[in-house]
């Protein structure tokens, strides 16, 4: 059974939503720590899909720094430069990128996307908790896809403004962990449509 220390899929969803609106409106630095290995450089948002496709096997073996998930989005993070506290320690990674040169006093054209990454081996009753606690929360809304289906996972949405901020959130968990994918941007519009952050978020998979 998953321990308390990590993420639930309604969890990686709120936190994307909380940390990513946090960086945009210059309220913090950042993430978990300093990470070398975070993406160098941006590859704007919603101008394409994620630069990879999943094998089907729904694992995340191939992720071992923001580096990685960075070419893994491909031109989802076009535009957008890596922030400088993204971090990725042990099986866990908190990545971001955001526009160029945000800062208090030009948040209304700002626009960032953050992955968090977990690899943990979940069972068939760590995964029904998982999807019983998201469809219980409001707001969360399950996402029938036939890809994810497919090793098994399980797809989420979440979409909401808050202050001049709006996200649009994908969670998919699987047998092997989850990713949560958030793309957020000032005014009443996400960056990246729900279909979108299911997209790039899927690419994660191996």
């Amino acid at each position: 059974m998953a321990t308390s220390m990590r993420r639930t899929a309604v969890t990686a969803t709120t936190t994307g939503v909380l940390v990513l609106g946090l960086l945009l409106a210059g309220c913090t630095s950042g993430g978990a720590g300093g990470d070398d290995d975070a993406a160098s450089g941006g590859s704007s948002a919603g101008s394409g899909g994620s630069g990879s496709t999943a094998s089907g096997e729904g694992t995340l073996n191939d992720l071992t720094s923001c580096e990685d998930v960075g070419v893994a989005l491909g031109s989802v993070i076009d535009g957008l430069e890596a922030n400088a506290d993204s971090a990725f320690e042990g099986n866990q990674g908190a990545c971001a990128w955001l526009t160029p040169g945000v800062d208090e006093s030009n948040v209304a054209d700002a626009s960032g996307i953050l992955v968090v990454t977990q690899q943990n081996e979940l069972s068939e009753s760590d995964i029904k908790a998982q999807i019983d606690e998201a469809e219980a929360t409001e707001g969360v809304e399950a996402i029938d896809d036939s890809r994810v289906a497919a090793f098994g996972g399980q797809a989420f949405s979440q979409t909401g403004t808050q202050q001049g901020l709006t996200a649009s959130v994908t969670t998919i968990i699987s047998p092997h962990g989850l990713v949560a994918v958030t793309a957020t941007g000032a005014g009443d519009t996400a960056p990246l449509s729900t279909d979108e952050t299911l997209d790039a978020a899927y690419g994660l998979f191996d």
